[in-house]
């Protein structure tokens, strides 16, 4: 059917408006130097919200809505306990964390997904995510040496969709469509979104994500909200606080399922302290979670650019080192640090990648 001309300039002036605010939401962040002179500039956006519901630092715009991509991921593990199927299928924290990570597609991870979907008598063509390089180079080197084809396995997503089939199958639900926004499925996932983040549930935004599955449209302020109550259950509405609760077991208990090796999730999930989380999505989104001084604090932030690498890594340390969450010590450990180094091809350092921003008042310090 043709548009009218009245109608296509209705989309034209709302993409304009929404161009707009976006570009208006996000403010210079990142630096990239080469010798003494900044080269180039990511602008950022973030929000670090308690679980009082009190905005403790901002940087930015934090109204505007954003897709939060694979950060909704604990949200959507969630969802899969509350529908019985973690009792139903006997599924494990190391299970349930996958579900909440973006993995790699090395071995282990393959394997406890196909372990999982045999508890559930289901093969790999039962997962809608489609496929694509594994996210370890290692992994997708080894897959090219030795002419494997990649599978729906090696999706980063693929424990993500055992879990949301497990809820169908244990909701007696069509498993072929379970994909579709107005499935039960993701109904669920709606409606525990709308209860952790505050936001109307006919006002969350869903878009198509990279693996078929839906995607959010919340703002900042009210991811971190989400991520906040998340680590601090007690909070929350107390249908969700068992829920809340395993997620943030899992991950803790079996970081590698988060990310993989080398990866950011990974290791600061890994880190002893605050019972710290941290779960990147796609398009320079991060979030966080940690619990400091009987408070919970999540953290949101999305690059303007959408840059998923060096800027970032770089806001997410910076952000997490100005609220005291790390230290020096535990910045220099991380691998992904190497984004921020400034390379020339015969290896040599002639620039970095830096945080250039002070995030506004209210930041709690470091733990007494």
């Amino acid at each position: 059917m043709t548009k009218s001309p009245n109608t296509r300039r209705f989309q034209q002036r709302r993409l304009a408006e929404s161009s707009a605010a976006a570009q208006g939401q996000y403010v210079p962040a990142i630096e990239v130097t080469r010798g003494s002179m900044v080269e180039s500039v990511h602008c950022a956006a973030l929000a670090v919200v308690d679980s009082a519901g009190k905005v403790v630092a901002r940087l930015g715009g934090i109204s505007e809505p954003v897709f939060i991509r694979s950060s909704a991921k604990p949200i959507q593990a969630m969802a899969v306990i509350e529908s019985g199927a973690a009792e139903k299928f006997d599924i494990t924290p190391r299970e349930l964390a996958i579900m909440c990570g973006s993995h790699s597609g090395e071995a282990f991870h393959v394997q406890t997904v196909v372990g999982l979907l045999a508890r559930l008598d289901l093969s790999a063509e039962a997962l809608q995510c489609g496929t694509h390089t594994p996210f370890s180079k290692a992994v997708a080197e080894q897959y090219r040496k030795e002419g494997r084809p990649f599978t729906t396995l090696e999706h980063n997503c693929s424990g993500k969709h055992a879990g949301m089939l497990a809820s169908c199958l244990a909701g007696g639900h069509d498993t072929a469509r379970y994909l579709e926004p107005t499935h039960p499925v993701q109904q669920r996932v709606m409606g525990i979104l709308a209860d952790l983040t505050g936001r109307m549930r006919d006002r969350i935004a869903v878009a198509v994500d990279g693996c078929s599955a839906p995607t959010f449209g919340v703002s900042l302020e009210e991811s971190a909200r989400a991520f906040a109550r998340l680590a601090d259950p007690e909070r929350i509405d107390p249908r969700h606080r068992d829920a809340a609760r395993r997620v943030i077991e899992a991950m803790r208990a079996h970081p590698e399922m988060v990310g993989g090796t080398g990866t950011l999730d990974t290791e600061l999930t890994a880190l002893p302290k605050h019972a710290l989380i941290c779960k990147r999505g796609a398009e320079g989104v991060q979030c966080a979670a940690f619990f400091r001084d009987n408070l919970g604090f999540g953290l949101a932030a999305k690059i303007g650019d959408g840059d998923n690498y060096r800027a970032r890594v770089a806001l997410t340390i910076e952000s997490l080192r100005q609220l005291g969450v790390l230290e020096a010590g535990d910045i220099e450990q991380l691998t992904e640090t190497s984004y921020l180094r400034i390379l020339n091809n015969r290896g040599r350092e002639v620039g970095q990648v830096r945080g250039a921003f002070v995030m506004g008042s209210g930041i709690p310090g470091p733990a007494r």
